[in-house]
């Protein structure tokens, strides 16, 4: 099985007419602007961000997803500004995509309880295969050490834009967003490799249990349904599920697939996995672990994944007296 799914990631990095994907990440909430543009500066005065995710260790050509992100709200001019950058390692060449953006928000609050974002972002992408570590036919045959690969380039730069919005109203909020809206060209060698745009829903709420408190902030319990769904091409994901947080601990679980609504294939359910979810949140301070339990029929061969995400707020959000509008988002 390692060597299927190796063999695999390998035909990915060279065959010209691949249609490539984003890499994913089971916190998104954690990964705010990765999300969703019109995230940027959201909640918060100055804030850093970083992310990583390692998914299927056990075949040993995985994928290795990195994030790195900090923005600002100016709260004089209700603008959120960033900068993302995003680096993913896959398959034996360990092929690279590294990505950095630029990120733009405006918020307008309508009321007290309603409030909209807007957001977008530019940059660029530069993809590109490490062929030294690459085995070939011909090097297998002849015993030689160079590949008959003459003409392959090794990096490519493209130019990548994303557009996004989000509404928060009371305890609900949901938003949308469309990524690589340039459908820029990935390929490494001659022929065409298109990323396709991606289109993405996500929302939820959030509601108090238990009894009132009057210390809401260190004994009050929540609970927080959320759900991101996302589509390339045709191929798409959902992923669903709840928190439960009382004062710095947050625990979730999720399921990710879409069950007798969509198959690939006959045959071939789309399920993928059960994620289990644990974050601790104090003062400024947020960590989050999460494991993906893989349900789909790799099972047993990938040994799910394993994501880290760490945020930091310099200060605490101080808004306008008069334009005062309380949001909510979760933090895991």
């Amino acid at each position: 099985m390692k060597k299927v799914i190796t063999i695999c990631l390998l035909v990915f990095v060279l065959v010209g007419d691949t249609r490539t994907q984003d890499m994913q990440f089971t916190q998104y909430w954690s990964a705010p602007m990765y999300l969703n543009p019109s995230l940027a500066g959201f909640n918060v005065c100055s804030r850093v961000t970083g992310n990583v995710r390692n998914q299927w260790p056990a075949i040993g050509s995985g994928y290795v997803s990195q994030l790195f992100s900090i923005d600002h709200y100016f709260v004089n001019h209700n603008i959120g500004s960033g900068l993302l950058i995003a680096n993913d390692y896959a398959g034996a060449g360990k092929l690279r995509t590294l990505a950095v953006y630029g990120l733009s928000a405006y918020e307008l609050n309508v009321s007290r309880d309603l409030t909209f974002r807007f957001g977008m972002q530019g940059g660029f992408i530069q993809r590109s295969v490490n062929m030294n570590d690459l085995l070939f036919a011909d090097q297998i045959a002849r015993g030689g050490n160079v590949p008959t690969l003459e003409n392959a380039m090794q990096k490519v730069f493209m130019l990548d834009f994303a557009t996004g919005g989000m509404a928060f109203y009371k305890n609900y909020f949901a938003g949308m967003a469309i990524h690589h809206l340039s459908r820029p060209d990935e390929t490494l060698l001659e022929d065409e490799a298109i990323r396709p745009s991606k289109f993405s829903i996500h929302g939820g709420a959030k509601f108090k249990i238990g009894p009132e408190v009057d210390d809401e902030e260190k004994d009050q319990m929540y609970l927080t349904p959320t759900f991101n769904y996302r589509a390339q091409l045709k191929y798409d994901q959902l992923d669903i599920g709840l928190y439960y947080s009382k004062y710095v601990f947050n625990i979730g679980v999720w399921y990710r697939g879409i069950p007798g609504f969509k198959s690939y294939k006959p045959g071939y359910p789309n399920n993928d996995a059960l994620c289990f979810i644990f974050g601790i949140s104090k003062d400024r301070l947020n960590v989050g672990y999460s494991f993906d339990a893989t349900i789909s029929w790799l099972r047993g061969s990938t040994g799910g994944a394993h994501e880290l995400s760490l945020a930091y707020q310099f200060c605490k959000l101080k808004r306008k007296k008069k334009k005062r509008v309380t949001v909510i988002c979760p933090k895991f």
